[in-house]
């Protein structure tokens, strides 16, 4: 009788915990990043493409279109020296790209536009950064999001990658990041 109870039981809760599933669940997105670092790393002051808002820009692409990237820095303490860091940072996603030129008067490259288009998601993060490896992860929530991701607002980010020398557009040895941006 007992085990006929607990049998029953583990039925109900399952075909319970069934139906509060949403009908319309959606799956993960990913979406392959390539980000620059906009930091002077002999001054360590942003602003080093331009947009001194900026800490990273940089495209991610989510399923067949490439949108512009930025990470800002600010939101909370960076903790940690030599080997470990922990951050905290805001992200937005535009519906361009963001587009260097090059100054040959300065000799440098700059960002022509801070905020490429219309933002269509954005959202914080908190992560860790182990400077032996290189390897980063971060996890967050969709704060703000529209057309064609009005349907992720709200939902957990996680990010992963290598910070190290990269090539971007025209730049090349640059430092900056190849990632995986996942919205869950």
């Amino acid at each position: 009788m007992r085990r006929t109870f607990v049998v029953s039981f583990a039925v109900v809760l399952l075909v319970s915990l069934i139906a509060v599933v949403p009908a319309g669940a959606k799956q993960p997105e990913r979406g392959d990043q390539t980000m620059v670092l906009n930091e002077d790393p002999a001054t360590q002051q942003l602003g080093l493409y331009g947009c001194s808002e900026i800490s990273w820009f940089g495209t991610v692409e989510i399923g067949d279109a490439t949108y512009g990237m930025a990470l800002y820095p600010g939101l909370g303490r960076v903790t940690g020296e030599g080997t470990v860091v922990h951050y905290v940072e805001g992200w937005t996603v535009w519906t361009e790209e963001f587009t260097l030129t090059f100054d040959s008067g300065a000799g440098m490259y700059s960002v022509d536009d801070c905020t490429p288009g219309e933002a269509v998601l954005s959202g914080t993060d908190s992560g860790l950064w182990t400077a032996r490896t290189g390897k980063f992860r971060s996890n967050g929530i969709v704060d703000e999001a529209s057309a064609p991701f009005e349907g992720w607002l709200g939902r957990h980010v996680h990010q992963d990658g290598v910070i190290g020398l990269i090539d971007f557009g025209d730049l090349s040895g640059v430092v900056g990041f190849y990632g995986d941006l996942r919205l869950n």
